[in-house]
């Protein structure tokens, strides 16, 4: 059983477009305990191209996770990660680096399918056959 996991960006909008094979996992792990954990970068990063009209389908997802807040640990492992792989992923975001330094921090695995964004070999990613939309 998985206890926790991180939720990233393109997961949660997944979710939000009610793709099957991303929402069977989901409801699975929900209905065996996983509690889901989003950072305030996902919060966004999911409001910033979201319609007005889906403010509260969007609401209603989020309060099926808890939050994950920054920390100061959390913004330093982000600059460590960010100085050791942004030569050789130079399209690696910030916010992907905040992402994976949350998931760190937290001891959980990280729900992604943008694998090549996240090549920290320090953390877990939760990994399932991408969606096809």
């Amino acid at each position: 059983m998985i206890e926790r996991m991180m939720l990233d960006t393109d997961t949660v909008i997944h979710l939000l477009r009610h793709s099957p094979l991303t929402v069977q996992p989901f409801i699975q792990l929900y209905h065996n305990g996983t509690i889901f954990l989003v950072s305030p970068i996902v919060i966004a990063e999911v409001y910033a191209g979201a319609l007005v009209k889906e403010y509260e389908s969007i609401d209603d997802f989020f309060q099926l996770c808890e939050f994950a807040p920054l920390t100061l640990t959390i913004a330093k492992q982000a600059g460590h990660y960010a100085k050791q792989y942004r030569k050789a992923y130079n399209k690696i975001s910030l916010e992907d680096y905040l992402i994976a330094a949350t998931a760190k921090m937290n001891h959980c695995p990280l729900w992604t399918y943008n694998m090549k964004h996240f090549p920290m070999e320090d953390i877990e990613l939760f990994k399932i056959s991408e969606p096809k939309e």
